[in-house]
């Protein structure tokens, strides 16, 4: 089978306070659990837009890891690189909301299933037979395995003349920013899209101004053509090495659980690059597509089709 996208690293169950400004060390009720996890919630969406998609990772032998693969599969992800591990449990998330919008994470990540990605299950045919393959940086601040393992998949994919998109996804309660500076830099050399939130990028590139925060980030990578900002409720911005800026704006929602929206708005931008699109359509389908999530409780609950994406677009006044 021959891939328009592969992805890789965790994939997780993720439990959500159901009060705002109730933390972990308060006991109290949770909802879920979701199906979760970055680079997956990137390749369920990919899928659900109509892209032939395959993702390599490993999930516990219990009723997590089973419901997550179900659900990749239903939704047309080739999980036949998912392996099951008997020795680990499925990873899991618990977050909690604060009323300002920003969240407090306790993961078990470093402890589960998702650690023992390493580079032994990447087969390099499979990531070749992809035209993107697209990386989480959030995986590779799990274990060294799974570092060598995204390492191992990005040397594949540019020796084959394939594309690589790069999130760096930064999760301080995995690693210190210093640490991901240099865990980042690992893969970057490799890059050829990055797309990053927009603090995300300031804290990686040790800036307050997004515009030399973008210029580092060329010069980090060399082989990057493409960053891509996500600017939230500001929309986002698409800056090319011969100096083309783009920006669209936001489809503004009302907002029910942010979680996963970015790695939504990835998975749109990444069908607009497959299709050749110009930089605007490609920013503003991935605004859309992300707008949907943000209206929705579950990380992974974006939009269910292509379709569904342009209609909010039509809906909010944009020709598409």
């Amino acid at each position: 089978m021959v891939f328009d996208v592969v992805s890789l690293g965790e994939i997780l169950v993720e439990f959500v306070r159901k009060e705002k400004d109730v933390m972990h060390t308060v006991p109290g009720d949770y909802v879920g659990p979701f199906p979760s996890g970055a680079p997956a919630i990137t390749i369920d969406t990919c899928a659900r837009l109509g892209l032939r998609t395959g993702f390599i990772g490993v999930v516990g032998a219990d009723d997590f890891g089973e419901m997550l693969v179900k659900r990749l599969r239903s939704d047309g992800v080739d999980v036949s690189r998912i392996r099951v591990d008997r020795e680990s449990a499925t990873a899991m998330a618990f977050v909690a909301y604060r009323s300002d919008g920003s969240r407090r994470f306790v993961f078990t990540l470093k402890f589960s299933a998702s650690a023992k990605l390493s580079p032994n299950d990447i087969d390099p045919n499979y990531v070749a037979r992809a035209s993107v393959l697209h990386v989480s940086g959030s995986t590779m601040y799990i274990s060294k395995l799974a570092r060598d393992a995204c390492v191992k998949a990005v040397e594949v994919a540019k020796s084959s003349g394939k594309v690589v998109s790069l999130d760096p996804n930064i999760r301080l309660e995995l690693e210190s920013i210093e640490r991901i500076r240099e865990i980042l830099g690992s893969v970057i050399k490799y890059t050829d899209i990055v797309l990053s939130g927009e603090d995300e990028l300031l804290m990686v590139t040790a800036t307050n101004d997004i515009y030399t925060a973008i210029r580092r980030a060329f010069e980090w990578g060399p082989d990057v053509e493409i960053v891509v900002v996500k600017r939230g409720k500001k929309g986002s911005l698409a800056v090319t090495r011969s100096g083309d800026a783009i920006e669209a704006p936001a489809l503004l929602v009302k907002e029910v659980d942010p979680t996963g929206a970015g790695d939504v708005f990835n998975a749109a931008f990444i069908y607009g690059y497959i299709k050749s699109w110009k930089l605007d359509r490609a920013l503003l389908f991935a605004n859309a597509a992300g707008a949907i999530k943000v209206g929705r409780v579950g990380p992974m609950e974006g939009p269910k089709s292509y379709n569904e994406v342009v209609e909010l677009a039509h809906e909010k006044g944009y020709e598409f």
